[in-house]
């Protein structure tokens, strides 16, 4: 997992009716335009510490409106409501902001994403209707709540990145066992000794004993891979997704050799990399696609490389396969594992 970067919050007041909020997340442009809109997510970390989000009512549409009412220490309430004006998904979203009871008037908020390497910097411009309405947001701890706000949402999108890239993974394997013809369950696989059915067995027996025996969840029972390796993979990938997207159960920590980890880190850390490695595995036996998700190659190359000489003290891959200089990144990471592209 990438580390969150330092908080990068940085409020401005460019001209006499105008406050600019920027902030840098470390998760791609669409989860953070879902985490601005999605109610699921929005009562996650809508508002600073000791606040929550008790009514979220979101109509995502250009003349949409939404509505928010936040309780605070001593029962205090605060409401506020608006309408969208422009939807532009991922990039840039338009609404107009109002605050019930105060009489400031209507803000319009315009909040813009730009992505560079996975990352999102947020700029939002909000605009008042007069200069003694901007002081009085100015005048208030608004950058202390904002910060303790962007905060909780910095964990919970990095919880969501995990679940994210985990789907979309597992999502490719379950592919390449769903295309396997049968008749090629018996062949050869990369891994010394392994045929393509073991490549499934090995994922359907190492996963449950470390992520759900390891902190103490329920393991979920699986058919045999020997009888229905298909329905024994579809079996674990939507016992871990449903982990996952689980806040309470993701964020379950327990021990592991490395550390003590949380249910989300582990299936993020040890599990998504497996799984990546072994739909190349899979699909070399079986002669499906070998392509892999781009994005999550360069992630795992990047991650893997600056311990190369601790991978093969571990045991977890064979001598590194020389490749050429120029070779593509899924090149140099099936080589790095030991496997010959």
């Amino acid at each position: 997992m990438s580390p969150v970067p330092a908080d990068t919050l940085a409020i401005t007041t460019p001209s006499a009716t105008e406050i600019v909020i920027t902030r840098t997340f470390d998760a791609p442009r669409q989860l953070v335009f879902a985490a601005l809109t999605e109610p699921d997510l929005l009562v996650r970390w809508h508002g600073a510490h000791g606040w929550t989000l008790e009514t979220c009512e979101v109509d995502l549409r250009v003349g949409g409106a939404w509505r928010f009412v936040s309780r605070g220490p001593g029962g205090a309430e605060m409401a506020m409501f608006g309408v969208y004006r422009e939807i532009e998904r991922p990039d840039r979203l338009v609404h107009t902001e109002s605050f019930e009871g105060s009489g400031g008037g209507e803000a319009v908020v315009t909040t813009v994403l730009a992505e560079d390497g996975g990352r999102t910097t947020f700029t939002a411009t909000v605009r008042y209707p007069s200069q003694a309405a901007r002081d009085a947001v100015v005048e208030t701890r608004m950058a202390e709540g904002v910060g303790e706000s962007y905060r909780r949402l910095d964990d919970v999108l990095a919880g969501v990145a995990v679940a994210d890239r985990f789907t979309r993974v597992a999502g490719g394997f379950g592919e390449r066992v769903a295309a396997v013809p049968p008749d090629a369950w018996d062949n050869p696989a990369p891994c010394e000794g392994w045929v393509a059915r073991d490549v499934v067995r090995h994922l359907v027996e190492w996963m449950p004993a470390l992520f759900f025996d390891g902190p103490g969840l329920d393991r979920p029972r699986l058919p045999s891979v020997d009888d229905d390796p298909v329905a024994a993979w579809e079996g674990l990938r939507a016992a871990l997704q449903a982990a996952l997207d689980d806040p309470a159960v993701a964020a379950v920590e327990f021990d592991t050799p490395p550390g003590r980890v949380t249910v989300a880190q582990a299936i993020d850390q040890f599990g998504t990399n497996d799984i990546l490695v072994h739909t190349w595995d899979l699909a070399r036996a079986t002669g499906l696609d070998e392509t892999l998700d781009a994005t999550e190659v360069s992630r795992m190359l990047a991650g893997v490389e600056p311990y190369d000489e601790a991978m093969r003290q571990s045991g977890h891959y064979g001598p590194r396969v020389e490749v050429p200089d120029d070779a593509d990144e899924q090149t140099r990471l099936i080589a790095f594992t030991g496997r010959r592209p």
